[in-house]
This record gives structure tokens, sequence and C-alpha cells, in this order.
């Protein structure tokens, strides 16, 4: 259990740590890409080293240090040196491996902790399906564990759903360009989480492979480009980034993160325009931002887009003056935990009045916040947030505390900058 106390250092400076969602798209990328690609400044979370076993796994072989991985891409054909696949708990890593694993030589099964277990996969197998693969369930219906028969992708058309996260279609267009055919990827329903799925193509592109994407509707991926090995270099990460302006936020401080791209394709940049419009001050200056904090108010907004800063975003309405709303974010109850239940629950802990339905959150701001003994539900996001709250309150104790390695793992070591 950790324990927060009160802030201490009023004027921060900390850098970035690497973005989780480029790391692991460019794993799995460069494991089929054709060559030799050096990733730099790649982040170590605990995702990320169990996609590695995986690759490895499905015999790729990679080499890293501390700030580097090196990836010998298999040219979009996995020979598997094992045939099980464990995930932990790495959604990501297993929607994206779902449709990886079609390209293997023979069948593996992919499994993981479970968490990962309740966290449905059927659109990807569908998707994969009407592309021509063999998938299937070995337990629960729509869900993991599953055994992946290999043999390649066959391509053409596939109609799938995006409501619950764009991953399913980051996963199935990544492993595209190594079908036997085009393949048109078709959305029925609304995608959610696009922004993720814009740095999945990005960086399809950075190694070759330029998909369309058509209003996110429909996406058609050639088969006639391959992925091409290269030198990349991860950016800094803003979803993580914004833990740290949260803390400006509300202890009214100021903080100010390096090495962060201002030209991103992360939607999670997006924080800073939500917590600028709530009261705070925002600056830029080449790969800086800082965050100065100031007396915010109530704040509704749709949030489906941005899932990821729905805790962060719950936890400044709860110092905010008002009723803050989030809305759209029904998918949310899909994650490492039901995020919308336990946001409210242990806000509740902390005397915020917060309730949430099938959709939204709700969050009534107070000036009676207290330190709670908090429960993340082994979520890094919810653990990260209620650390921050910690700061103005005191007395906040985290449970599982070393949940957050999923994401950030050294995250408590910078947590220190605010106790100096």
């Amino acid at each position: 259990m950790k324990t927060v106390d009160k802030i201490c250092n009023t004027d921060v400076i900390i850098e970035a740590p690497p973005a989780k969602a480029y790391t692991l798209r460019a794993l799995i990328i460069s494991s089929l890409a054709e060559g030799k690609s050096i990733i730099q400044n790649p982040l170590f979370g605990q995702d990320q080293l169990n996609v590695i076993e995986c690759l490895k796994r499905l015999g790729v072989k990679i080499e890293h240090d501390n700030n580097k991985i090196v990836v010998y891409g298999t040219d979009g054909k996995y020979s598997p040196v094992s045939e099980e696949l464990n995930v932990g708990e790495s959604g990501v890593g297993m929607n994206f491996l779902t449709s990886a694993a079609c390209l293997s030589c023979k069948p593996v099964i992919i499994t993981g902790a479970e968490r990962i277990t309740e966290r449905p996969i059927s659109e990807v197998v569908n998707g994969m399906r009407q592309l021509g693969c063999k998938i299937e369930y070995l337990e629960q219906e729509g869900f993991p564990p599953i055994k992946v028969y290999g043999g390649g992708i066959k391509g053409g058309d596939a109609q799938i759903k995006g409501q619950k996260t764009s991953q399913y279609f980051s996963s199935i267009t990544t492993s595209s360009p190594y079908a036997d055919n085009k393949v048109t990827l078709t959305c029925i329903d609304t995608m959610t989480e696009r922004p993720y799925f814009d740095i999945s193509l990005q960086m399809m592109a950075e190694f070759g492979v330029k998909a369309v994407n058509n209003n996110y509707k429909q996406i058609i991926i050639p088969n006639d480009e391959k992925y091409t090995a290269r030198e990349i270099k991860i950016e800094g990460d803003y979803s993580s980034a914004s833990f740290f302006f949260l803390a400006a936020a509300i202890c009214k401080t100021k903080v100010t993160v390096k090495g962060l791209n201002p030209n991103t394709k992360q939607g999670d940049k997006g924080f800073l325009t939500l917590i600028e419009k709530m009261g705070c001050k925002v600056s830029e200056a080449d790969d800086r931002i800082c965050v100065e904090g100031s007396n915010m108010h109530a704040i509704e907004q749709d949030m489906s887009n941005l899932p990821d800063l729905v805790p962060p975003l719950a936890i400044a309405a709860a110092f905010a003056e008002g009723t803050s709303k989030l809305t759209n974010i029904g998918h949310l109850r899909h994650k490492e935990c039901d995020r919308l239940a336990v946001m409210a629950s242990q806000l509740k802990k902390m005397g915020v009045s917060a309730k949430c339905d099938e959709n939204s959150l709700i969050i009534e701001g107070s000036k009676q916040i207290h330190g709670a003994n908090i429960d993340p539900h082994n979520d890094h996001r919810i653990a990260m947030s209620f650390a921050i709250a910690g700061l103005v309150t005191g007395n906040q104790y985290i449970e599982n505390e070393m949940c957050v390695a999923k994401s950030f793992p050294d995250f408590w070591e910078k947590f220190e900058v605010f106790s100096k």
C-alpha cells in the first residue's frame, strides 16, 4: 500500500514517459516487417514486456536494453516456438495478436490474466473469420482464451462494430497488408477511441503501408505494400503526462512536462484543452507544456474518443465548482475494470458525490474532500489518478500500487518530485 501526503513542491519540471500506444504498435508492425527495426525510447511497461514475450514465442527475434528494442522482422510469416501466448492483462496485446497470429505457420493459443478472459474479443474474431481465418473459442463464446489456427489471411471484405473500442479496427488493419487479397473493413456502427486508430494508421505509414480511412466507416488496406524495417523514436505519452497536469490543476500549482510532441496524433493531448476550459492556464514552448492551476468550474464533455482521460478528468471534476458530467463512456465498463463504477465508488470514499449510469459519470465538486483507502481494482489509470488527488488531501492510501506498471512502471519514482 502506498501512502500519499500533501504536495510540497509547487513548481515541478518532469520528463514525459514514452508513449504506450506507439510502443505497442511499433512492436507488432516491426515484427511483421522485412528487416531489422530499431525502436528508440520505448516504454517498458508490463503490457510491452508481455507483448515482447508473445512475439518471441511467435518466433520473432527481439533484443532490448534500457533505451531501445531491436526487432528482426519476419516479413509477415511467424514461425512459433511455443503453442501458447500469454498477454497478461494487455487488452491491446490480445486484440492485436489475435489478427497477427493468423499469419503464423501453425496454430497457437492466446490467453491471459483473469480480467482478459472477461474482455470481449468477438469483433476481431468475427472480422478475421470473414477474411478467411479459422479461430476457435476455447471456453466462453466471444471471450479469450482462443485458438488461432494460422495459415494466412485470405482477405476480402469484413464488417464489424467499433462502439466498444477502435482496437478491433487497429488489430485487423495492421495485419491486413499481408492478406492474399486487398482488405476492405467496414464499421457498421460508430467507432469510438478514434485517435488511437489514427495512431495505428500513422505507424503503418511510418513503416511503409498507407491504408485509406473513409471517415472511420470504411478502411481499405492494400496488399501490394508491405512493411519495411526502420529506426523510429517513440514520442512522449500525453496519457501519462495528464496525471502531472492534473496535479497542477487541483493543487493550484505549476507543472511543466518535457518531451511531448506538439503536433502529436495522440488524442489525449485533449486533456489540456479540457482543464483549460475548466479554468487552468496552459502554455506550450517547443517540447514543453506548462500548466498552472487555478479555481476550476465544472464541465460537461463527451469522452467517447478520450477514454483514458476519464479517470484524471473525474478527479479534476471532484475539485471543481459545480456538477460535471462525462458522457458516452459506456465502453469503459470493459477496460481493466468497470471504470465507471470504480471511479464513482472510490470518489465516494473521499466524500465526493459521484454516480454513474450505463453511459456516463456524474460528479459533484466538493470543498470537503478527504483522504481515503483507495482500491483501484488493479487499474493503473485509477491508481495514478487517486494518487494525484492525495496531493491535495494527504492521508491517501493506494492499495495494490504496483498496478501502475502496466503503463507507467516508474510512476512512483517520478511521483516523488512532488515531495521534494
